[in-house]
C-alpha cells in the first residue's frame, strides 16, 4: 500500500470521526435541555462567560481525546495493512522464483535423462561391439596358437576384455534402471528363479569346485519381474568370486511374514561393519583390495530390489567365516 493511500485513509477517518463526535455531543446537549432546561451552549463559537468557556474547553478536550484515539487506531490499522501487503508481495515474488526454479530443474532433469539414454546407447553399441570383436578374435587365436608365451598373452587379453565387457554391461544396465520409476510385476516362484540361476552358472561353480546348496521346502510365490534373476546372479557370482576353492554356498528362502527373505551364505573373507552399507552404492568397494570389480553389481541389485518394494543388506555369517547377502520380496 502506498503512503499517499495511507494518508488519504487517515484523513477520511478523521473527518468522519469529527462529524460523528459532533453529533454525539449535540445529542447529549439536547438530552440535557429536555431533562434540566437550557444549558450553556457547546457550539464551537467562543463564549464570553466563564462557565461557557469551561464548557467550550471541555467540549474541545472531548473532541481532541477521541480524535487522538481514532488517529492511533487508524494509524495502527494502516501500518498493519501496509506490512501485510508487503508480506504478500514478498510471498508472491518467492512463489514466482520457486516456479522458475522448478521449471529450470524440470528442464535440467529432462536433459539429464536424455543424456543417460544417450550414454546407455553408446555403451551398448559403440563400446560393446568393438569389445565383442576383440573377444571373437582372441578366442580364435587361443584355439590355433601353440606358443606358450603367446598363449599367456592371449589369456591375459581375454581376461581383461571380459572385465571390460562386464563393466560396460553393468553400466548400461544401471543407467537403464536408474531412469525407471516402476516395473511391471507378476506372480512368480522365487524357487524356480533360483534354480535357473544355479543352472546357468554351472561352469563358474565348477571352476571353483564349489558346493551350492539350495534348501527348498516348497513354492515361494512373489510379485516379481524378470529382473529379480539379476539380483540372485549377482549374489551367487560374488560368493563364487570372493569365496575359497572347494567352498560351500548355502541358499535359503525364509518366510518373513508378508515377504520372502532370500539369503546367500558364503565362506569368503566377510565384509567389515563400516562397509556393509557402502558396498551397495555406486562405485563403492571395500578398500585395501578385499573386494574388486566395477562397484556397480550390488548397486544394480539394490535398485532392482527397491523397484520390487523390497530391502537388501549383508550380515556376518553366524556359522563362521563369510557373509550373508539377503533380499526381501513381497509375497504374491
Amino acid at each position: 500500500m502506498k503512503k499517499s493511500s495511507i494518508y488519504r485513509m487517515v484523513l477520511i477517518f478523521l473527518i468522519l470521526s469529527f462529524f460523528f463526535l459532533h453529533l454525539v455531543v449535540g445529542s447529549e446537549t439536547s438530552y440535557s435541555k429536555l431533562q434540566h432546561g437550557p444549558v450553556p451552549s457547546r457550539s464551537l463559537n467562543v463564549p464570553t462567560g466563564g462557565s461557557d468557556q469551561a464548557s467550550f474547553l471541555q467540549t474541545i478536550g472531548f473532541y481532541l481525546f477521541w480524535m487522538a484515539q481514532l488517529f492511533i487506531i487508524v494509524f495502527i490499522v494502516a501500518l498493519f495493512l501496509s506490512r501485510r501487503n508487503n508480506l504478500l508481495k514478498q510471498e508472491l515474488l518467492q512463489r514466482k522464483n520457486m516456479e522458475q526454479r522448478l521449471q529450470q530443474y524440470a528442464s535440467e532433469l529432462k536433459h539429464s535423462n536424455e543424456m543417460k539414454d544417450l550414454f546407455a546407447d553408446i555403451l551398448r553399441h559403440d563400446l560393446l561391439n568393438p569389445a565383442g570383436v576383440i573377444r571373437g578374435y582372441t578366442e580364435h587365436l587361443l584355439e590355433i596358437e601353440t606358443d606358450i608365451k603367446k598363449l599367456q598373452y592371449l589369456q591375459s587379453i581375454s581376461r581383461s576384455n571380459k572385465k571390460l565387457i562386464d563393466l560396460i554391461e553393468e553400466a548400461a544396465s544401471f543407467t537403464k534402471l536408474d531412469t525407471l520409476g516402476s516395473i511391471p510385476l507378476e506372480k512368480k516362484d522365487i524357487g524356480c528363479i533360483i534354480d535357473n540361476v544355479i543352472e546357468s552358472m554351472r561352469m563358474q561353480i565348477s571352476e571353483k569346485n564349489a558346493k551350492v546348496s539350495f534348501f527348498r521346502s516348497g513354492p515361494y510365490p512373489a510379485n516379481a519381474n524378470n529382473l529379480m534373476e539379476q539380483v540372485f546372479v549377482n549374489f551367487l557370482s560374488n560368493a563364487l568370486k570372493y569365496g575359497p576353492l572347494n567352498g560351500n554356498i548355502d541358499i535359503n528362502v525364509i518366510d518373513a511374514g508378508d515377504s520372502w527373505k532370500v539369503c546367500f551364505v558364503d565362506e569368503g573373507d566377510g565384509i567389515p561393519d563400516e562397509f556393509k552399507e557402502a558396498i551397495f552404492e555406486r562405485f563403492r568397494r571395500v578398500e585395501k583390495g578385499a573386494i574388486k570389480g566395477s562397484g556397480l553389481g550390488l548397486a544394480i541389485a539394490k535398485k532392482i530390489v527397491e523397484l520390487h518394494s523390497g530391502q537388501l543388506g549383508v550380515t556376518d555369517n553366524p556359522m563362521g567365516k563369510g557373509s550373508v547377502f539377503w533380499a526381501t520380496f513381497l509375497k504374491a
